[in-house]
């Protein structure tokens, strides 16, 4: 059986992170690497009592470099230490994904021999901001039609992937929330296996530790959309 592992990047966490990992690690997850992505000093107690629980690996960004790179890190970490193959869910730290969604994403990952599992969100439930289910629905079909390929959810940040796709993972361009996008998009021009598998859709008002920038990301996004479109070489980088 194929090992498992969850990573999760995070930049400033608040205290529900820990009982989150808790959660993960009682529901028998036994590997999970997070990234500290150059959080403040006055969360780093949160790391401190993470790094403790032996099912836990911590890595470190000295400064904020941004999700993209926090989970490129992830990756060559899993390279340069697992020789077996493994299943791999990225996860968000801000309790946005359920503990039950990761483990059904590792169960989906063990039946497909390729491709990547999207863990996707319904943004017609009563209960999602109308900001987020309008841009959400705005980008898979601006997706859609400049790649002729339907993502429900092309923002959704819990996805799996084998450990055998991590070379390809790591050559994709973008170190903040870009990067995610751009791996769909290099994804339908390398026709690979897009698995969407329905997850519940959690938000939690204010009280939601994100630093998704609205306006500044989905720009970024937008820009990298058109530049999919016109020359994959630009989303891969080139040793």
């Amino acid at each position: 059986m194929k090992k498992s592992i969850v990573v999760i990047p995070t930049y400033n966490p608040d205290q529900k992170f820990i009982p989150y990992v808790e959660e993960l690690i009682a529901a028998g997850i036994a590997t999970i690497i997070i990234v500290d992505d150059g959080s403040s000093e006055e969360t780093q107690h949160i790391f401190r009592n993470i790094e403790a629980v032996p099912a836990c690996t911590l890595l470190v960004h000295e400064t904020n470099r941004g999700k993209g790179a926090g989970l490129k890190t992830a990756f060559r970490h899993i390279q340069a230490t697992f020789v077996e193959e493994t299943a791999i869910v990225t996860a968000d730290a801000d309790g946005q994904h359920a503990v039950q969604d990761v483990v059904r994403l590792l169960e989906e990952l063990k039946k497909e021999a390729h491709g990547i599992v999207l863990g996707v969100r319904d943004f017609d439930l009563e209960h999602v901001p109308r900001k987020n289910a309008f841009g959400n629905k705005l980008t898979s079909r601006v997706f859609k039609w400049l790649f002729g390929t339907y993502i429900s959810d092309t923002q959704t940040g819990l996805r799996g992937f084998h450990s055998l796709d991590i070379p390809w993972l790591v050559a994709i361009k973008g170190e903040r929330f870009e990067y995610e996008m751009n791996m769909l998009m290099v994804a339908v021009h390398d026709d690979m296996q897009l698995v969407e598998v329905p997850i519940q859709t959690l938000y939690f008002g204010e009280e939601r530790v994100t630093h998704y920038k609205t306006f500044r990301d989905s720009g970024r996004i937008a820009k990298q959309l058109f530049v999919g479109l016109t020359m994959k070489k630009k989303l891969v980088e080139h040793n």
